[in-house]
């Protein structure tokens, strides 16, 4: 739908909006992305580093346990290569993976190494071999270019990535630490689940984050949107407000005219006036009388709701009675009207006058289409769904097509004589009621508008 979609006739305000929307939002969903891809890659990779770095520990503390070279860390053997030392330094050389290893004493120097220059040799300042001699567990993910500790071994070539890992080696009765064991390994198969894991985990978070993003993006356009309808109806709503003081006003100074209009007409008739005169003085004292209560329930709906629990009236005499106030000019423009209605003559909630303005401001603009002459057809028609339509069609030019939503705005108009609030206030009238008001192109040539009301019933 055209709601979901941008468009030229946004505001510059709205694009502003929904453009400074775009690069915050994107920004921010970008930044906490990536912040939570990166603590989740992390939080893998170390679950998995450290689920492998338990069970190698245990591994060597049992062979270490079951070669009983114990206190061989802490020195009390003179000579670390006897035969048992041998084959627990050989079990460990023979670990899946280990690309190498240095086996330290209690006191941190070399006992044994996959480097044999390495032997005898003690670093000062590594923290990760004095954090294995507390006990702890440390491993690492490394790249081989990054290595910068003397007390790496050489690896092999082919070699990119590896695991660095500290394991404590225990005491019999497992109280404290008698050594530690420095391993390298590249477990192609880890390392491969650890970096299909961080994949799906970067992947995930950028699918979710377009989601997010377009989830957004959507909202904040509908609610622009929204915007955008609900500010056109505020600014058509002090309009016609300003058009409801204005009109107040004018209707206060009309009716001392019209009343002085009727009684001079009253007086004519008392005199001895022809036939065709006294018609068009009859005329101008049902006019006045239409005008005058035109005015009153304009002002009663100026200062009250409308009553949900209006009487009911019948809809075809007014249908009628309007046509009759137009009869005159009809006939002028050489312009016939034909009026069809089903049987079942509806009944309506809507106040009588209200009702007649909205059908006099129709067919003033179809008439006022006709300088010609032509055709108006009206047609009421009850739905199924218990609502009533009245059709107005006339063979007038018919409204271009950019003018058809901008004639129910107040003050816009098609008309060079018009002031463009007939339309407007129609509708508003309608959808006051509970109703609707439509303007269409009738083809092949003309316009049609449709009203639609809810029907309380029908006349028997």
């Amino acid at each position: 739908m055209s709601n979901f979609s941008l468009s030229l006739r946004d505001s510059p305000r709205h694009l502003r909006l929904i453009t400074r929307f775009m690069a915050v939002s994107c920004a921010t969903i970008a930044l906490i992305s990536v912040l939570l891809s990166t603590l989740m890659s992390q939080f893998i990779t170390q679950q998995m580093l450290d689920r492998d770095l338990v069970i190698s520990t245990e591994f060597l503390n049992s062979l270490v346990r079951a070669e009983r070279v114990t206190s061989y860390f802490y020195g009390d053997a003179q000579n670390p290569s006897t035969p048992e030392m041998e084959e627990f330094f050989e079990h460990v050389s023979i670990l899946p993976d280990v690309l190498g290893a240095n086996v330290y004493g209690a006191d941190g120097s070399i006992l044994w190494s996959s480097d044999p220059s390495m032997i005898g040799r003690r670093f000062r300042g590594n923290e990760d071999l004095a954090a294995a001699m507390r006990g702890e567990l440390h491993s690492e993910l490394r790249n081989v270019e990054g290595r910068d500790k003397d007390e790496y071994v050489k690896f092999p070539d082919g070699v990119t990535t590896f695991i660095e890992a500290y394991l404590p080696i225990w005491s019999e009765d497992r109280t404290y630490v008698v050594g530690a064991v420095e391993v390298y390994k590249s477990p192609q198969r880890l390392i491969a689940t650890i970096q299909k894991g961080t994949m799906l985990v970067w992947t995930g978070a950028a699918l979710g984050s377009l989601f997010l993003y377009g989830g957004l993006l959507i909202v904040v356009i509908y609610a622009t949107r929204i915007l955008q309808r609900q500010e056109t109806l505020l600014i058509e709503t002090e309009r016609l407000a300003v058009v409801g003081e204005m009109a107040s006003a004018v209707a206060h100074g009309l009716r001392n005219p019209l009343a002085a209009i009727r009684s001079s007409a009253e007086l004519m008739l008392e005199d001895d006036l022809p036939s065709e005169v006294r018609g068009s003085v009859s005329d101008i004292i049902s006019q006045s009388d239409r005008l005058e209560g035109w005015i009153r329930a304009f002002l009663i709906r100026a200062r009250e709701e409308p009553d949900s629990a209006a009487r009911l009236i019948p809809l075809d005499p007014i249908i009628r009675r309007c046509l009759t106030h137009f009869g005159n000019q009809m006939t002028a423009r050489g312009i016939e009207c034909a009026f069809t209605e089903d049987e079942n003559v509806p009944l309506i909630g809507m106040p009588a006058p209200e009702l007649e303005q909205v059908l006099n401001s129709a067919l003033s603009n179809s008439i006022e289409a006709m300088r010609d002459g032509g055709r108006i057809k009206i047609r009421r028609m009850m739905q199924m769904n218990g609502r009533v339509h009245i059709t107005i069609t006339d063979t007038g030019p018919g409204v271009p097509d950019e003018m058809k939503e901008r004639l129910f705005k107040p003050f816009e108009t098609g008309k060079s004589s018009g002031i463009g609030v007939g339309l407007a206030l129609a509708r508003r009238i309608m959808e006051r009621f509970g109703g609707s008001l439509n303007l269409e192109n009738a083809p092949p040539y003309g316009a049609e508008v449709t009203l639609t009301l809810p029907a309380q019933g029908n006349l028997a």
